[in-house]
């Protein structure tokens, strides 16, 4: 980890990694007192005019977006997983309320709040906790809630927030593969569910061609998505086109798939009833609970005793660990050395305000969110002024100026009550597009992992492996050990998570990475090997370069991809009947039995 910092002459210094014994944890109020003190003086500058209002109202529309679809995707999961008790309506709610509450009082505000697919995954595995410990649903998952919010609290006025610096790139790879898979899994899972392989039978005919439609506008919503994701690699149109295409691109794919569902023959709907399964919402809505059993205030004695009360501290701690890592990883990428920002961090206030946003979930029973992962530092790109250098023979970007202010994370937040009042139009939506555009967030996070990337260069022949710094450096036998490990742990979480009914323990295996990593993976391997494998203090610019040199290796074709081309109109138009002449082959040197030339 590479951060800046700044001195006494406001002279920007490179830091590298503080090594664990540098750390200060368990000091009490200590750093929210620091943050508070650094933080303060920049509250009104926050709300001033900002130097270019259409930049932040680009911003704030594209945070709305690529928030909202994902939103809707793991609403899609909880309404599943729970019953039908946390839902389309619920998770909106939640993301609105949250994501105001922190733009009004958290020192970065730069950061987004949502509900995340490791909540909806725990969420979803804990729902049946309530029963075995005698209780109701609602008053347990209020308690469950309240424990998270207190341990919230005592991080921050402990300090222990510091220990995210403890996590290296071992532990947050194997996260995000971790994530990746389980998205995959899940989309591909919930696509081919209703096609009834298994079944046979009558009755399932009218729902197999239903689902072999929902299969084919998964397939299109993801084709729409990848190829919109490389848009601004493009030579055709203008950079602002392919730009708009690029960051809107599951937005748009989205709303072409949902105009195809309704083409004749597509959806076999007769009179509301079979066809195509769109998203779950009561339209319009009436503002009221998907459960109509309950109201928007739960009571947190009723219909529950002392070891429910106790016993939702378990789940809630695994909340919280999964808040520990999502929420102060996205705090860290939003605030990245590269974009060049100029007021200071506040990561244990900003955690601290994080259990405040848990306490209205837990009244309302709204599911909790966190830092997204990576909405929020797109966030922050989209408020940003760029221009290309190139360094080191790699073309990028640098930011020359960020809107730091609090106005696109309140309003995109504010925005999510807009969506409330459309679930007529949100209603329009096949599941298929939402399960598509889920199996595009699961690719596209397995593109981007370093274990995808070994993964892929096991694959090839060593003499066409990139010149970087893992293969030059490192023996191919310990980089194939190293990466078998971390797809191990990946797997292990993905197995409990998934197929065990104790599932939602997921959270404390990704956090026993990290003691994994100091105190077993050292043994393991040499010190030198390690600084390849868990690249600590790689700088940005080392990384990038890396990845050039990798996406160049992988396209690279092993013979002219122009002798293997399709003979074209060209070709036909070239040559007449009458034009065949004999090819005249120059005389080559060969080499005699004795080696002589002849």
């Amino acid at each position: 980890v590479t951060f800046v910092v700044e001195d006494d002459a406001n002279e920007k210094i490179e830091s590298e990694y503080v090594e664990a014994t540098d750390i200060r944890m368990f000091e009490c109020m200590t750093g929210m007192m620091e943050d508070i003190r650094a933080r303060a003086p920049f509250y009104k500058d926050d709300w001033s005019r900002p130097k270019s209002i259409l930049t932040v109202i680009n911003a704030t529309a594209f945070a709305f977006v690529v928030q909202l679809i994902p939103g809707l995707i793991f609403a899609e999961l909880l309404d599943r997983e729970t019953k039908g008790s946390l839902a389309v309506a619920e998770t909106l709610l939640s993301a609105g309320i949250i994501g105001i509450i922190y733009a009004l009082i958290s020192g970065q505000p730069l950061v987004l709040l949502g509900i995340t697919g490791p909540v909806a995954i725990l969420l979803g595995t804990s729902y049946s906790l309530a029963e075995k410990f005698d209780s109701d649903y609602w008053p347990f998952f209020f308690w469950l809630c309240m424990w998270t919010a207190l341990l919230h609290f005592l991080t921050a006025v402990c300090g222990i927030v510091n220990f995210v610096w403890k996590i290296t790139p071992f532990t947050t790879q194997i996260f995000e593969f971790f994530i990746a898979i389980s998205f995959i899994y899940e989309s591909v899972r919930d696509l081919v569910a209703p096609l009834h392989l298994r079944d046979t039978g009558e009755e399932y005919n009218e729902e197999r061609g239903a689902g072999y439609a929902t299969l084919l506008l998964g397939i299109a919503t993801f084709y729409i998505c990848w190829t919109l994701h490389f848009a601004e690699t493009w030579v055709y149109m203008t950079r602002q086109v392919r730009t708009f295409l690029t960051s809107y691109n599951m937005a748009i794919a989205v709303i072409i798939v949902t105009a195809l569902s309704y083409l004749p023959g597509v959806d076999q709907a007769n009179n509301g009833h079979g066809g195509i399964e769109r998203v779950h919402v009561k339209a319009p809505w009436d503002w009221q609970p998907t459960d109509q059993n309950r109201s928007w205030v739960t009571n947190p004695l009723d219909g529950i005793g002392a070891r429910g009360v106790f016993g939702s501290l378990f789940p809630a701690f695994m909340l919280y660990l999964l808040f520990f890592i999502d929420h102060n990883i996205s705090s860290i990428l939003t605030q990245a050395p590269k974009f060049n920002l100029k007021k200071p961090s506040a990561f244990h206030w900003d955690f601290f305000c994080l259990g405040v946003t848990i306490i209205p979930c837990a009244i309302m029973g709204l599911p909790p969110g966190s830092g997204l992962i990576p909405q929020a530092p797109l966030h922050t790109r989209a408020l940003s002024t760029r221009e290309h250098v190139m360094i080191n023979g790699v073309r990028q970007e640098i930011t020359t100026h960020v809107e730091e202010q609090r106005w696109s994370a309140l309003f995109q937040a504010a925005l999510m009550f807009l969506a409330l009042a459309l679930f007529s139009i949100i209603a329009l939506i096949p599941k298929g597009a939402l399960f598509g555009t889920f199996f595009y967030l699961g690719v596209g996070a397995l593109y981007g992992n370093d274990i995808w990337a070994h993964l892929s260069l096991c694959t090839m022949l060593a003499k066409k492996r990139p010149n970087i710094p893992i293969v030059r450096e490192v023996k191919w036998r310990t980089v194939q050990i190293f990466t078998a490990i971390q797809v191990a742990c990946a797997g292990l979480i993905f197995g409990i998570a998934q197929f065990v009914e104790w599932g939602y323990v997921f959270p404390a295996l990704v956090c026993a990475c990290v003691p994994f990593s100091k105190y077993v993976l050292v043994r393991l391997f040499s010190k030198e090997d390690l600084k390849y494998l868990d690249p600590v203090g790689e700088s940005e610019e080392e990384y990038l370069v890396e990845r050039k040199e990798m996406h160049e290796a992988t396209r690279r074709p092993s013979i002219d991809s122009v002798d293997i081309a399709l003979p074209g109109w060209s070709e036909f138009h070239a040559h007449r009947p009458d034009d065949h002449h004999p090819v005249e082959v120059q005389d080559m040197p060969t080499k005699t039995e004795e080696g002589a030339s002849t």
